[in-house]
């Protein structure tokens, strides 16, 4: 089933100026889809469009067949949620206070939390295994256990994509596993897309993949066809040689001198 349309989309943050050059592709729903590109090749402002943070100036998006243009604000969140790359804890939050931010679209002006509410953020909590954190200061946390905050808190708003920038960029090499092996998993129940700059890690995880150059597409496929010598060297002007994994099959890229 598909969960998500772009079509012939341009966007950019001055009208003169656009980022994305016509951008098109689908998604379907479970799908664990990864963006590279270089540097200012538009990954993260592709996943401002998508969940609807930057206007689109030319085509569409649409999510279950309905353009994003026309959902209100708070019916898209509860479609779509994103976790940024730079999101800081908010100083005086515990873990579930924090993740209880991810509710705002379901509740009204001026009212508190409910019953379904607070079940929503046990699930949460849950999902991505911090329940025993739920008390705990979010400014006391490591930079995994936060990130995985910031999961839960998208998860709150019972989003069925899911959007991650870069979401294992600032992390240890144990703890960029231990997310990406959660987002795969929590991909059953939706449809993640995350922007990457380590390739080898997206071509291990992800299930597609979408590279982008100059808010251009240039591919996307598996990782076998996405990641060849040709289009990293067209995108990066890097050389590499593309190396398979004897027992999984996975594509691995070595750069070369």
């Amino acid at each position: 089933m598909k969960a998500l349309e772009v079509k012939d989309v341009m966007a950019g943050y001055v009208d003169e100026q656009m980022i994305l050059q016509g951008v098109n592709f689908e998604v379907n729903m479970g799908e664990f889809i990864g963006i590279v590109g270089p540097n200012g090749s538009g990954k993260t402002t592709l996943l401002r469009a998508l969940c609807g943070l930057l206007p689109v100036k030319h085509g569409f998006i649409k999510m279950n067949e309905e353009n994003i243009l026309n959902l209100e604000h708070n019916e898209l969140a509860k479609k779509v949620a994103l976790v940024p790359q730079l999101m800081e804890p908010v100083s005086g939050f515990t873990v579930r206070e924090m993740v209880m931010l991810g509710r705002t679209p379901y509740m009204r002006r001026f009212s508190f939390e409910g019953d379904e509410d607070r079940e929503v953020v046990k699930w949460a909590l849950e999902e991505v295994k911090i329940e025993d954190l739920a008390e705990i200061p979010v400014n006391n946390l490591s930079g995994g256990e936060f990130q995985r905050v910031a999961i839960a808190r998208a998860l709150a708003q019972e989003p069925k994509i899911l959007l991650l920038d870069e979401p294992i960029s600032h992390l240890d090499i144990r703890y960029q596993v231990k997310i990406l092996r959660l987002l795969r998993k929590l991909r059953k129940q939706r449809t993640i897309i995350a922007t990457f700059h380590d390739l080898n890690m997206a071509a291990r995880f992800c299930k597609r993949m979408i590279l982008v150059h100059k808010g251009m597409l240039v591919a996307m496929g598996t990782p076998e066809e996405v990641l060849t010598a040709a289009n990293i060297w067209k995108t990066y002007r890097v050389k590499a040689e593309v190396q398979k994994n004897i027992r999984n099959k996975n594509s691995r890229l070595v750069l070369l001198p």
